[in-house]
């Protein structure tokens, strides 16, 4: 048997057997018959690292002779396992599911020397067995030394070659393989699209080659550093010594398209020997095989070192003959937004049928390294003589170039607003030129907090809120999007692996993110996040209201910097006491005088946070505030059943409303100040000029009586 076979990121490999063995064996499977004096024998197992030890345990039944027979197997999940066996004395023994490994309990080379368990008294649970199984452990870094998360670890048996086991690296870039006793050889699979190079431990090329690696209880250790390959360049002319752009250069699965300056750049190649091919898309230049020969058997193979970089294989194309000639009905050059030809622009011509959405397309050429198309063919399209011409790039060499968008003939976006384009006999119709307009770009990084490195990812949304475009993170946490159509944007920033908290540029929410402008043919640069490992609260949580005896308070939970599938849990606070949890509390008359917080828990995945509310106002009596306003003073009744009014004492502070902020926030003018005694107090309005006020009564009252305001209008006559 062996682990799991399927690569699946980000999960830790759980063998597939053991599921199916629990299935088939039951409880005690093989055990001799329950009856009566039966018990429950439990068992735990972990490897050396602390991990569940996965395996078969043979159960073993001491008989009348005191020798020990085999009664039961039994299958470990998760490290456990329990069946009923009748009471009596029992040894056990550990395997390995593929047999490669195994020990007698507790840490014992034969049955003989096992450890005797007495079975008795309905459960018996077994010592902490700790299973000396041989492992592999390591972990997977870049050339730079960063942790490489994802890559795919498989322990091959050394002499056969069959998978053992598998893991996939968790953030650190550790990995776990428990082999067995034999030796094995270790493959690592690259992290997908971090543009590194799959090898086997170490420094090797194949399992041939590979080192064996033989584990031990205490866990063999290896490092593993994956690099970005070797590489080939070089430069393409042609027989006067002119670059050729968009010459095809290939080593079998790998492949480059020269730039304006005829360079090409191979990249990710492992060490070996290869064959490269030069080739001409656009059919004008004759194909080759380095160096210089057109049988692949015959060219010179260029060998390429573990991260070797290999330059000067350059190549000198020879012209094909000419086309013979043939008509030509139209023409055209196909350019970019800045004036430049666009090199192998694929171009086609539709149709113009009477029928509604009924256009064809009738003729496809390929524009010339000028940037010109010509085509040749439509007087061979019975009855019609109108058409309309699109455009769209056929790829570029310049690994810093921009994608280009294609247009129709005419500046449209569409067939049905293209200008047509009509032909006649002898008479070719030439500057049927169409201009594709050029994408922007956007770079940075996205790195944890004090740089940690993490699976980022970048996600542009429009000013329409929708998703345009979307990228993931180098391995040296950069990123980089060359094919944005220009506009304005929103930018987020995000670990693919939920251990860090996402955010918006720059460091907000969505609702306060900083926009970009993406302009043709430039990068919008600088775009760097630090992304936090928690939940934080952007706005504090509030206890809304007073807390009064006997009546509810609810809480506000606040802003968080994170809202999506994020979930809150709520304490009531009294000193450091928790005296009730949910969204709201009603305060009790033993607690008249306390203040209350609460605290706001916040959990989304690994991620959590805890923010606390400013303490209220002290708990007591509901009061009830009278107010009459006459000429510049306000008169102010106070109750608070069940206070006596004689005993209501407190303060007013009077604010006028200035301001009520986007954010609900209010901005206030203190206006005066009076105490309440015996229930009654004045309060002078001077202040206030003429007109129309919006003013809060703010009462804070003393002893058993609580809290509480009152908004009123008052309109000043002078």
């Amino acid at each position: 048997m062996i682990g799991s076979t399927t690569r699946r990121p980000w999960r830790r490999t759980i063998a597939t057997v053991a599921g199916t063995a629990l299935v088939a064996a039951g409880l005690g499977m093989g055990a001799a018959p329950a009856h009566a004096a039966d018990s429950v024998i439990i068992g735990k197992l972990t490897d050396t690292q602390g991990n569940p030890a996965d395996g078969v345990v043979e159960v073993y039944a001491q008989q009348a002779d005191s020798s020990f027979a085999q009664v039961g197997t039994e299958y470990t999940s998760n490290g456990h396992f329990d069946s009923s066996y009748p009471d009596g004395v029992y040894k056990f023994q550990f395997s390995t599911f593929d047999g490669s490994y195994s020990e007698y309990y507790r840490d014992k080379a034969d049955l003989a020397t096992a450890d005797a368990v007495t079975v008795g008294g309905g459960y018996t649970t077994l010592q902490s067995w700790t299973v000396e199984r041989p492992l592999v452990i390591g972990n997977v870094n870049d050339a730079a030394g960063r942790p490489l998360q994802g890559a795919y670890v498989v322990a091959h048996d050394a002499v056969s070659g069959v998978q053992v086991w598998s893991d996939n690296t968790d953030e650190k870039g550790a990995f776990y393989l428990p082999v067995g006793a034999a030796p094995v050889k270790v493959e690592v699979e690259a992290p997908f699209n971090s543009g590194l190079q799959d090898e086997w431990y170490n420094d090797k090329t194949s399992f041939e080659t590979a080192d064996a690696v033989t584990g031990s209880p205490a866990g063999t250790y290896i490092a593993v550093g994956l690099t970005g390959g070797g590489s080939v360049t070089g430069q393409v002319v042609n027989d006067v010594g002119a670059p050729l752009e968009h010459v095809q250069v290939s080593t079998g699965n790998r492949s480059d398209l020269t730039d304006k300056n005829g360079v090409y750049l191979v990249e990710g190649l492992a060490a070996g020997s290869y064959t490269l091919r030069f080739t001409d898309p656009l059919n004008e230049y004759a194909g080759e095989y380095y160096n210089n020969v057109t049988d692949a058997a015959a060219a010179t193979p260029v060998t390429v070192g573990k991260d070797q970089a290999v330059s000067g294989i350059n190549a000198n194309l020879t012209p094909l003959p000419a086309p013979a000639p043939s008509t030509v009905e139209v023409t055209g050059v196909v350019r970019d937004d800045a004036g430049a030809p666009v090199v192998g622009a694929y171009v086609t011509a539709y149709n113009t049928p009477n029928g509604p959405a009924k256009e064809e397309s009738v003729e496809f050429t390929r524009a010339n390294r000028a940037g010109v198309y010509v085509l040749d063919e439509l007087d061979q399209v019975a009855g019609e003589n109108q058409f309309k011409v699109a455009a769209s790039p056929g790829g570029v060499g310049d690994d810093n170039g921009f994608a280009l968008f294609g247009s129709w003939y005419g500046g449209r976006t569409s067939y049905d607003r293209a200008a047509t384009v009509t032909t006649a006999p002898g008479a070719p119709v030439g500057g049927v030129d169409v201009t594709l307009m050029r994408a922007g770009g956007v770079e940075g990084s996205v790195t944890g907090v004090a740089g940690t490195p993490l699976d980022g990812s970048v996600l542009l949304v429009s000013e329409d809120g929708e998703y345009t475009a979307g990228a993931g993170t180098k391995v040296d946490n950069t990123f980089e999007l060359r094919s944005l159509y220009p506009g304005t944007y929103k930018v987020q920033f995000a670990d693919s692996s939920r251990n860090h908290v996402p955010e918006w540029w720059k460091d907000s929410t969505f609702a306060d993110a900083t926009e970009i402008t993406v302009k043709p043919g430039q990068m919008t640069g600088g775009l760097d996040a630090v992304l936090g490992a928690a939940l934080v609260a952007t706005e504090r949580p509030e206890a809304k209201g007073y807390p009064w005896v006997g009546k509810s308070i609810s809480v506000d939970k606040g802003e968080w910097n994170y809202v999506t599938g994020t979930q809150y849990s709520y304490e009531w606070v009294i000193g450091s006491t928790v005296v009730g949890t949910g969204t709201s509390y009603t305060p009790s008359k033993a607690q008249i005088g306390d203040k209350l917080t609460v605290r706001v828990l916040a959990e989304n995945g690994r991620l959590a946070g805890t923010a606390t509310s400013a303490k209220t106002a002290r708990i007591g009596y509901k009061p009830k505030v009278k107010l009459k306003v006459k000429g510049g003073k306000a008169t102010i009744a106070v109750k608070a059943k069940p206070v006596k009014a004689k005993k209501v004492k407190g303060t007013v502070v009077v604010k006028e409303i200035v301001k009520v902020k986007d954010n609900g926030k209010i901005k206030y003018k203190k206006i005066g100040k009076t105490k309440i005694a015996k229930g009654k107090g004045s309060v002078s309005l001077a202040k206030l000029k003429k007109g129309k006020h919006k003013l809060v009564f703010f009462f804070t009252g003393k002893g058993k009586v609580g809290s509480t305001e009152v908004k009123k209008k008052v309109k000043v006559k002078r």
